[in-house]
Order: C-alpha cells, then sequence, then structure tokens
C-alpha cells in the first residue's frame, strides 16, 4: 500500500475535494490523507489505499484501469476503477451538479439525451417544426 509520494506525483492544496464516503462498517472514509501525516499532508489517498480501506484488495495486484475502459461485462473486479465503481458509496454518490440544484430546493431530473418521448425541450423543439 502506497503511503510515500512517488517520482512525479504532485499534490493540487485548495482544487476540487471530494466527499468523505460510509464503508460498508458504518464507518466514515476520507479519500485524502490527514493533514498530520508525515509525507502527504492532505494529499488524496488513491484507489489503492481506498480499495484496501474497503478490504477488498486481492492478493495479487490489480491494474488502474482496463485498457481503453473497456471492462469485462462479466466482472467487477477486474481493474481498480470498476471495483470502486461497484461499491455503494461510489455509486450512490450525487453529483455536484444534482447536490447544487438539490440545496436549492429544486427537482434535479436528468433525462436521456434527445428523447422526444420524455425530454420536454424536445416536445416543444418537435411541436415549432410542425408550424412550419
Amino acid at each position: 500500500m502506497c503511503t510515500e509520494p512517488k517520482e512525479g506525483w504532485t499534490h493540487h492544496p485548495g482544487g476540487p475535494s471530494m466527499h468523505s464516503s460510509t464503508l460498508p462498517t458504518g464507518e466514515s472514509q476520507s479519500f485524502y490523507f490527514p493533514l498530520d501525516h508525515p509525507t502527504m499532508l492532505g494529499w488524496f489517498k488513491g484507489m489503492e489505499v481506498i480499495i484496501h480501506k474497503h478490504g477488498l484488495w486481492p492478493d495479487d495486484s490489480l491494474p488502474a484501469q482496463c485498457p481503453g475502459f473497456h471492462c469485462p461485462l462479466d466482472r467487477t473486479d477486474c481493474c481498480c476503477c470498476q471495483l470502486l465503481y461497484m461499491q455503494p458509496d461510489f455509486s450512490n454518490q450525487k453529483s455536484l451538479l444534482q447536490e447544487l440544484v438539490e440545496s436549492c430546493h429544486y427537482l434535479c431530473d436528468f433525462y436521456p439525451k434527445y428523447h422526444c418521448e420524455l425530454n420536454f425541450i424536445e416536445q416543444y423543439w418537435e411541436a415549432t417544426k410542425l408550424c412550419f
């Protein structure tokens, strides 16, 4: 498990940060090293450390991602990205846009792109085309 910065790694303090998540045990997990960490204070932990904390790291190594982000359809543990994506604390996380809209007490509803039967704006444009 990596807890020391490797050559070429950089830290971007003050940038956008991820919310903490809740592990299956109910324990809160921060995605950043604590500010009293000896070498990586405030740095993003990285996928390997997060997967270790979930207790899901396999005995052999795991690639960060599948080639071209094309994971096999029948696998949920082929790479770090897929393994994390399948965890409830990641898959249940709302997008920043959705959190912002809902914090203003509005309903945030996403429609499939260009779906004329579900999207009101597509119905509107279809009606305007009939007039011309």
